[in-house]
């Protein structure tokens, strides 16, 4: 390599940090669009049609595990972690073979349908409109910390069945997780100690759940959950607490990693883009366009891991069992072969193909519809309540490391 060469894709990806990684991802697309990343120990897929022959091939594409290096922890952490039963922080594990977790997707996929959705309209409403009400009149706030990660959870609670006093306690739990999970690497040893510990208390707060729904079940989610993962009436074993535990912790973390993350990049790039936002001020109508083109501009999962089971190749790189990917849904999302003008932000995008926002194929995520609905009651009431909703001035806005995209904090001014 001379002195000026640009470094090998793979030297020069760094996985899932805090950075601008789109100019990589158009290099990668026109000059070798699989490519091995040493960082990840795994192939890194860039191009649309490739994401989704992955995402349409989950026989030959295994849903694999979080590399370690996104869940490095000193030993005292996971010393914290061991007081309760799930050790690892990983949100995302391998695909499930067992016969009780296959039931547990039913009640969800039921819980989270269309249907359920839009009857939770109003409800939604609502708890947008509580948010903003507590921060209307002070002229600024932080919106990620009193609004993005409320949100989810609030919206979430009667479905899963979460007693309104401990609404706070789940908001702040399901944080600590993402920042433990998102940022490890970042913290030191003492942080590390205090966000597991911090953990440990949710986990502990998941697991009286599991107990409380085995003693007497309700309608809901969690009570679905627990006699799916352990029939009958049996007090619940340690292994069965150990698994609803981590069932609920992934339930729970799954669409609020994902919904906080697409409310905070969403507000971000609308306010960044000042003439994106005054169009949806002044034109309501357009929040649905809005809404997808926000999520494919700048997806909130950054990619997904995924094992190879059998011979296969991809844009010509032959590709065996054991072999592991990382498709890049961000990249993907802005294929100029797709999209056009795929680097611009315009919520009037019409005819778009489909986009990686929530998935494809067997992997669609489940809480799509109530995601779309979360996210367009947030954009039409901030719109339409603070339209001079701006960025505060002199505060630079960063995004955790990790396979979300999740902005840590975003202050503004009306």
């Amino acid at each position: 390599m001379t002195g000026n060469a640009a470094p090998t894709l793979g030297a020069a990806y760094v996985p899932f940090a805090d950075d601008d990684p789109y100019p990589l991802y158009a290099r990668a697309r026109r000059e070798e669009p699989v490519f091995f990343s040493p960082a990840l120990n795994a192939w890194v897929v860039t191009r649309y049609e490739d994401v989704r022959t992955v995402l349409g091939n989950p026989k030959a594409y295994s849903l694999a595990t979080v590399p370690d290096s996104l869940a490095m922890l000193s030993p005292a952490a996971y010393e914290e972690l061991a007081k309760t039963f799930s050790e690892v922080p990983v949100a995302i594990r391998e695909d499930a073979v067992d016969e009780a977790r296959k039931r547990v997707r039913t009640p969800i996929l039921r819980a989270f349908s269309g249907e359920r959705a839009e009857l939770m309209r109003d409800f939604v409403q609502a708890q947008a409109d509580l948010l903003v009400d507590r921060f209307e009149k002070r002229g600024r706030a932080e919106l990620m910390a009193e609004f993005a990660r409320q949100l989810p959870v609030r919206v979430k609670a009667p479905v899963l069945g979460l007693d309104e006093p401990d609404i706070e306690a789940f908001v702040t739990g399901t944080s600590d997780f993402m920042e433990l999970h998102s940022v490890a690497a970042q913290l030191s040893v003492a942080e590390q100690v205090d966000r597991a510990r911090k953990v440990v208390s949710y986990q502990r707060l998941l697991d009286s759940y599991a107990l409380k729904r085995r003693a007497d079940p309700r309608e809901d989610l969690f009570s679905e959950l627990v006699q799916a993962m352990a029939p009958g009436d049996e007090p619940l074993t340690t292994p069965q607490r150990k698994a609803l535990v981590d069932s609920m912790t992934g339930l729970v973390a799954a669409g609020h990693f994902t919904s906080t993350a697409a409310l905070g990049t969403a507000v971000w790039h609308l306010l960044s883009h000042r003439d994106q936002w005054e169009l949806l001020c002044e034109r309501p109508e357009l929040v649905d366009s809005a809404i997808e083109e926000l999520v494919r501009y700048d997806m909130p999962l950054r990619g997904l891991m995924r094992r190879v089971t059998k011979p296969v190749s991809l844009s010509g790189v032959a590709l065996g069992p054991g072999d592991e990917l990382m498709i890049v849904y961000q990249s993907a999302n802005r294929d100029e072969t797709v999209y056009t003008r795929p680097d611009e932000l315009d919520i009037r995008r019409a005819g778009a193909a489909e986009h990686f926002g929530y998935g494809h194929g067997s992997r669609s995520c489940v809480g799509a519809d109530l995601g779309r609905m979360m996210l367009r009651t947030a954009l039409v009431t901030l719109t339409g309540r603070l339209p001079g909703l701006g960025l505060a001035a002199g505060r630079e806005v960063r995004c955790m490391p990790g396979l979300h995209k999740i902005v840590r904090e975003l202050h503004v001014e009306w």
